[in-house]
């Protein structure tokens, strides 16, 4: 059976990657579908918007908790803590199914996030633990095909199911499919021999201070404002389309499929080019190039090169950002899943608050300005990142 090279007695074959991928794929698709699907939601539940868009706010809550998911990773194996996210995974998703009341279902959806929050630094930590740092760009890229993946062909097909059969009908098979990765999590290769003993003793108090090493809080701290920063445009660039100039919900839907496009190109560029590029360079080269995009968008003068820009915008992004698991993946090997759980918060925390100034900024300034500042703090965070951000090899 053909094999990867990892840095441990065990492999994974290409069955296993394919598992891990669509382990990955399901979690990023309950996480997205909720974006298309609110307005279908509060519908259902007789709630207006405002109160359906909890459940945004509870999924994203959720990712804060990553560090737990690391913690529970380091202490007791990747395999064990994806194991037990995909029962919880399965638990929500049967509880959604059954709701008739908004409050339960919110209720459902929060053990969901909580579910993903865990698996998704299990998964990412699983995966570098038995793969070569000269190869980690290409496993980790492949894994994080998914979410690009995610938006192509899972969220329009749980669009139609709703419509046709019903919401309820969507969260049975969700569930189905969560019990199968339950089974399927054990076929997996055990890492009783990847986790070193001193690890599996280590107390929370050590964890913490791994995370508090210079090397580490800095690129936590720029991975948190590079979050904050594209949030500005990715919550305002549909107000900013429709505003300026006049787009239609289908011309939106439009871009957002041609987004989702571009988003797979900018994964598969990352999982093809990052570890020849050096994962260093092609984070902070690939950051300086979604501030530079982000500088010119207000000085658009037509709708051609608006979409043209933020095309050009969102896949150096996706490129910069999948690059940026396999170089802090890197930077530790004790504790790594607590690692890179905290860059999961990280990015959870960035999105966050760029998420509640975005609105204020476009209507109190305008939405050029949110451009204008989300450049300015990019190309900020990457000028202190060429001075702190070190490359590992762990």
């Amino acid at each position: 059976m053909t094999t990867l090279s990892t840095t441990s007695s065990q492999t994974l074959s290409w069955p296993h990657i394919a598992i891990l991928v669509w382990m990955r794929w399901l979690i990023s698709l309950v996480f997205r579908l909720v974006y298309p699907l609110l307005t279908f939601l509060a519908t259902s539940f007789a709630v207006n918007l405002s109160t359906a868009s909890l459940l945004i706010t509870i999924q994203v809550g959720a990712s804060l908790l990553s560090p737990l998911g690391g913690m529970l990773s380091d202490r007791f194996g990747d395999r064990s803590t994806i194991f037990w996210s995909g029962v919880l995974f399965a638990i929500g998703t049967v509880v959604c199914a059954w709701s008739q009341h908004f409050e339960l279902f919110l209720f459902g959806y929060g053990i969901i996030g909580l579910a993903v929050a865990i698996a998704m630094p299990a998964l990412q930590s699983y995966v570098s633990a038995r793969s070569h740092y000269t190869q980690r760009g290409r496993m980790l890229g492949i894994l994080e095909l998914s979410w690009a993946l995610s938006a192509l062909i899972g969220v329009p097909l749980v669009t139609w199911t709703a419509d046709h059969f019903g919401l309820a009908t969507v969260f049975f098979a969700l569930a189905v499919v969560g019990a199968v990765n339950v089974a399927l999590t054990m076929t997996l290769p055990n890492d009783e021999q990847i986790h070193a003993p001193h690890i599996r003793s280590a107390s929370e108090h050590r964890l913490w201070l791994l995370v508090r090493q210079p090397v580490i809080l800095s690129a936590l701290g720029f991975i948190f404002v590079q979050m904050a920063a594209v949030e500005l445009i990715f919550v305002s660039y549909a107000g900013w389309l429709s505003s300026t100039f006049g787009a239609t919900t289908t011309e939106l839907g439009f871009v957002f499929g041609l987004l989702g496009i571009v988003e797979l190109a900018g994964s598969l560029m990352a999982t093809l080019f990052t570890d020849q590029i050096g994962k260093r360079r092609a984070v902070l080269g690939g950051f300086a190039l979604v501030g530079v995009w982000l500088l010119l968008l207000p000085h658009s003068t037509s709708w051609f090169l608006f979409l043209t820009l933020l095309l050009a915008f969102d896949l150096c992004f996706e490129f910069a950002i999948v690059s940026t698991f396999p170089l802090v993946s890197g930077l530790s090997a004790q504790g790594r899943g607590t690692v890179l759980a905290a860059m999961t918060a990280s990015i959870g925390g960035g999105r966050i608050l760029g998420s509640l100034i975005a609105p204020w900024l476009s209507i109190t300034i305008g939405y050029g300005f949110n451009s204008i500042l989300a450049g300015i703090l990019v190309l900020g965070a990457v000028g202190f990142g060429i001075m702190t951000i070190r490359e590992g090899r762990a």
